[in-house]
């Protein structure tokens, strides 16, 4: 059986932080350098564990500067405002002995009912993979795909929060 828990990660232990970062780093597609602050920055982070503690997947939601953001939108080419998408979805990874099992799409889901009033954005790798992955959860495409620096390129996502008749959001 398989468990998730979302923290803030100042209610995380060192080792649950380190752990996260390990995984994110040997899984997922992401700059090291500086990876342990912008952890702790971090506005929630998942952690899915089987039932004998191992972690066996992350992924975060985040609250990039705005300097970040408007690099990102500008480098794809995205002609959204950055500033309206203040929450950003990322650090998704699956341990390789857990893939193929729909884990990625547990986190993600359990993430974006985190922020259903929120705009969301994310990168990622451009591929199909994830275009079907965006799709599913309301993401559309923003701009073009764009070197990583990093030997891939990726792709900007958008997703609008939920709202109600009437233009309110829910």
């Amino acid at each position: 059986m398989l468990t998730s828990s979302i923290l803030s990660p100042a209610d995380c232990s060192p080792q649950a932080l380190a752990d996260f970062e390990n995984l994110v780093t040997k899984y997922g597609t992401v700059d090291p350098e500086g990876l342990t602050q912008r952890i702790r920055d971090a506005s929630r982070l998942l952690f899915l564990r089987e039932s004998n503690g191992q972690l066996i997947g992350v992924g975060a939601l985040k609250h990039p500067l705005l300097s970040y953001r408007t690099r990102v939108f500008a480098k794809a080419g995205a002609t959204t405002p950055p500033d309206e998408y203040r929450v950003e979805l990322g650090w998704v990874a699956v341990a390789k002995s857990h893939q193929g099992r729909g884990l990625s799409r547990r986190i993600i889901g359990q993430l974006i009912s985190l922020a259903e009033n929120e705009n969301l954005f994310a990168t990622t790798r451009a591929d199909a993979r994830a275009m079907r992955f965006a799709a599913d959860y309301g993401f559309k495409l923003a701009g073009k795909a764009y070197p990583s620096g990093r030997g891939y390129e990726l792709v900007l996502y958008l997703r609008n929060a939920r709202r109600a008749p009437g233009g309110s959001v829910t």
